[in-house]
Parts: C-alpha cells; structure tokens; sequence
C-alpha cells in the first residue's frame, strides 16, 4: 500500500503543479524502504513453516494468505504476534497455489522447493527463500517450523547454510548465496512429527509387495493398512524423499548417507522435537505420552524413535531391525523432546476414523507447546513480537 500512495501522491502533485513528480524509480525506492521496515520492526527475526511433503504449499505472509482455512498450528503462530511466512513449495505436478484461490504473488521458482525433492535440494532451496525474505523485508534471523517431511528440510537448510559458499567465492548468483553474504542465521529449528530416521510406513509406500507382510507383523495391521495410503506419494511423485524415508536409509553405518553428511550440521542451533505417540499395534491400545520407550508406539505414520531422533536400540522391530545414529547427529546438550498423545495429520485422522482434532497440526497441547517453543526463543532473545498495525 505505501508504493501506492506514493504513485499517487505524484500523480495528484503531477496535475496541480507541473514542477513536482515522483519518478517510478523513486517510488520503487521508496517501497523497498518501506518494506525493508518491516524486518527493523521485530529486530530483523521472523519464523519460516515448511510444511509436509508430497503436496503443494503456497507462499503466504503475516499480511497476505489464500482465501480459506490455514491449518490450526499456522494459524496459532501468526495469532501469536510472530510475523509467520509459509515457504512455498510445489510437486513435480502441481505449482505451489495448486488447489488454492486469492494467494499472494509467489517468489521466484529458484526459492521455492519441491515438496517430493531430496533434502540436499530442497534444504538449498529453502535457504534460497531465506536469502529472499532477506533481500524484500529485511529479516536476518529465521526460526524454522518444520511439519513432518519439512521438519527434515529445515534441518537441510540449516546444513546449507553452514556449507554454502557466498557469491564472491563461486560464479553467478543465487538468493542462497545472498543469504550467506547477508550474515543470516538459523537459531532454532522446532520439528513436528517429522520421520527424521525413516519409517517403516514408507518401506510400504516404496514396495508394498515387499514390506506389507512384515511391517502388518512388526507393527500391526492397522499401521501397515494406513501406509498403503503413502504409495501414491512414491510412486506418481517419483519421489527423490523417498530415498531418506525408508527405513534402510538409517538402518546400517554408511559414511555416504545423508545422516553421516549431516554430523554437526545442528551444532549451535536449538532444536525441538515434538513427537506423536497415540498409536500402538493399534491406535489409542495403550496410554501414550511415555516418551518413546515403548519402541512400538508411533503417530499411526513415523514411529516415536524416529520423531524424536532417538537410537532404536537391539529389540528394534524389524523393519528397520536397527538404525543407525552417527555420533554428533544430534546436538545433545541443545534438544528439547516432548510426545503428545496425536496422530501425523489429519489424513492420518481420517483414514483411521478419528477426530481430526487428534492430528499434531490440531491438537490444542500441542499448538500450545509449539508457540510457547518459539516465543520462548524470542524472550530470550529479547526480541519484540509484530506490531498489530504492521503491513507492507
């Protein structure tokens, strides 16, 4: 609205006096400088959601979204006074608005990632939408929301940041590369329900006809029915995530995996990792909120060692039948775990004919625990939270 009103304001100027105008470069200016305010206002720090895998998400701002309902926990952070930006993301089918009406303009592709993409890309990709949030606001700081699969690309943007090189050391230009020359940094990472060691519903989704039989004995019926539902994700997205979902990924010592490649990619940042627990052989069998001991209880998708980056120890179920965790993959002395009794979404909700409040994204503890997570990192800090009245 500012460039606006400057345009304006020179057009009016322009037809009552001919000596006084206002150039388009100037208003430009002008606009840039008004935006940039923005980052100033809560000291240069925003928070950045990527959400799951395999589907579309839109770029949205504090000041713009699509028409519609934002998911429960979205929409918690932005009521929160935190200025919330959704990373945009598309699939090797749909743009990022697919399915969505009255969306803001989206960024350039080059910062956009692909929701069904290897973590190596999308993690630069992310950074590269960082960099850009940098060069239109202004903001350095990002605290990163990280929703199942986008839990794993925040992680892979942190380790791009750390390994990126700035412009002046590598041709051409990338927004990433603006990110690393502009001193942005990463100083928290909340994950939610992510399955950062793999899962077994996703050995299904890649072979069923392999990995049916034995995840339905390992980890019952009703979690080996519920992960027939991810094939579609394999096998129309042609999906490169599939690569670090299954389990085999993080099963046996492999100093070439993208665990071993991330050791110490987490040091220095404040990472949380929530955690849904509600299902057993079947769910709601058992009490939940034990923490992952039980080695068999999962969301109804990832299991609760996976969600919470925790050794699966000998009597793993098999699939995986071990997993592997390179010492320094986890930041131990900076790690916040917390279970809540939840499924991984509200499909998963569906699909097992549960309330959607059930779903991590609705679950009123679990919102409530994710924006006090984030506001927490603010206080310390002693950062501001967004004014009511800022807008672009």
């Amino acid at each position: 609205m500012a460039a606006v009103a400057v345009v304006l304001s020179g057009v009016m100027a322009l037809g009552a006096c001919a000596s006084t105008s206002t150039t388009p470069e100037a208003a430009e200016a002008s606009s840039s400088e008004d935006t940039q305010a923005l980052g100033a206002q809560t000291s240069g720090r925003a928070v950045v959601v990527i959400q799951g895998g395999g589907s579309p998400h839109p770029y949205t701002t504090p000041w713009a979204q699509c028409e519609g309902e934002r998911p429960t926990f979205l929409q918690s952070l932005a009521d929160s006074g935190l200025p919330v930006f959704t990373a945009p993301g598309y699939t090797n089918t749909d743009p990022s608005t697919s399915g969505e009406t009255g969306c803001p303009p989206q960024p350039p592709l080059e910062v956009q990632w692909n929701t069904s993409g290897y973590p190596t890309q999308t993690g630069q990709a992310l950074l590269g939408f960082l960099g850009y949030l940098n060069e239109t606001y202004g903001y350095e700081t990002f605290d990163l929301v990280g929703y199942s699969y986008g839990g794993i690309v925040a992680r892979a943007a942190v380790a791009a940041l750390k390994t990126t090189e700035p412009a002046s050391s590598a041709p051409g230009f990338s927004y990433a590369q603006a990110a690393v020359e502009a001193g942005v940094t990463i100083p928290s990472v909340v994950t939610m329900n992510s399955p950062h060691l793999g899962s077994p519903s996703y050995d299904v989704a890649d072979d069923p006809a392999a990995f049916y039989a034995p995840v339905a004995a390992a980890w019952g019926q009703q979690f080996a029915d519920d992960s027939l539902g991810l094939v579609p994700f394999s096998r129309d997205g042609d999906a490169g995530a599939i690569q670090v979902l299954r389990t085999s990924a993080h099963a046996e010592p492999d100093p070439d995996s993208w665990d071993a490649r991330q050791v110490g990619a987490l040091d220095g940042v404040a990472l949380t990792l929530m955690a849904g627990d509600l299902c057993g052989l079947t769910c709601g069998d058992t009490p939940a909120g034990g923490g992952g001991e039980d080695l068999l209880r999962t969301d109804g998708t990832v299991p609760v060692y996976s969600q919470l980056m925790l050794s699966c120890g000998q009597a793993c179920p098999t699939p995986p039948g071990s997993v592997d965790l390179p010492p320094g993959l986890v930041p131990e002395g900076n790690v916040v775990r917390q279970t809540f009794p939840t499924v991984h979404s509200t499909y998963t909700a569906e699909q097992l004919g549960l309330p959607s409040e059930l779903s991590v994204s609705a679950d009123p503890a679990a919102i409530d625990f994710l924006v006090g997570s984030v506001q927490a990192q603010w206080q310390q800090a002693g950062v501001p939270l967004m004014s009511a009245s800022a807008q672009p």
